[in-house]
């Protein structure tokens, strides 16, 4: 289902099936740029119905892979809008053969300046960036924190609560795993925290539409303290 999140951003909402018959609620972003450009982050597997209306908005000139692990339907959004400029995180070159992008910058100004960006450093194996669309106060992440509080299944729920990240503004405990220089992690989050955002657009679960910077705050409290 594709929805209007606040002016120049909607979303395309669907279920990502995971192993073991799990469903996780997921969200791609979309981002209306000057000139009638739309930037696609994540993009999920989308049908001819769902590309009608995202054409609707205006032209897909940007398709966007924010980390290494979302990433999977990136081949299919290029082959549907061939003309898109494909951005991704440095290494995904090793897990999308034949399929090029230019790499996402470690921190600064994209697309004229209508969006910043962060990479979250200090955890290789997630390379997730995280994006400021300054004029809604947008903060844009994937898996940095998850805010599930419905999902089709049984499996989901348990596995969501069992790392920590059901039905709350929360991180996964994978995160602590996966961190591997937590002063980098800390610095790239104080600097995420520098921005001016109220809204936060997560790739899984609800959005907060304001005051998202307390709840996120918390969840990030260990990453920062």
């Amino acid at each position: 289902m594709l929805g209007r999140i606040t002016d120049d951003i909607w979303a395309l909402e669907d279920d990502l099936k995971l192993p073991l018959g799990m469903l996780l609620p997921s969200r791609t972003t979309l981002v209306r740029l000057p000139k009638n450009e739309i930037a696609v982050w994540s993009p999920l597997a989308i049908d001819d119905a769902h590309a009608e209306q995202i054409d609707a908005l205006g032209d897909v000139s940007h398709i966007i892979a924010p980390s290494n692990v979302h990433y999977l339907f990136l081949a299919a959004a290029a082959k549907r809008w061939p003309k898109a400029r494909l951005f991704g995180p440095p290494g995904l070159e090793r897990k999308v053969d034949g399929l090029s992008f230019d790499p996402l910058p470690r921190d600064g100004e994209m697309f004229g300046g209508e969006i910043l960006v962060r990479r979250i450093e200090g955890v290789p194996y997630m390379v997730e960036h995280a994006f400021l669309h300054a004029r809604s106060k947008s903060l844009l992440v994937t898996d940095l924190v998850f805010n599930v509080h419905a999902c089709r299944g049984a499996g989901m729920p348990l596995f969501l609560r069992s790392v920590g990240a059901w039905k709350k503004t929360a991180q996964s405990r994978f995160w602590r795993f996966l961190t591997k220089d937590r002063e980098a992690a800390k610095k790239s989050v104080v600097d995420v925290f520098a921005w001016d955002f109220d809204r936060l657009i997560m790739a899984h679960g609800d959005v907060l539409d304001a005051d998202a910077r307390e709840p996120l705050a918390r969840a990030l409290a260990w990453m920062v303290s």
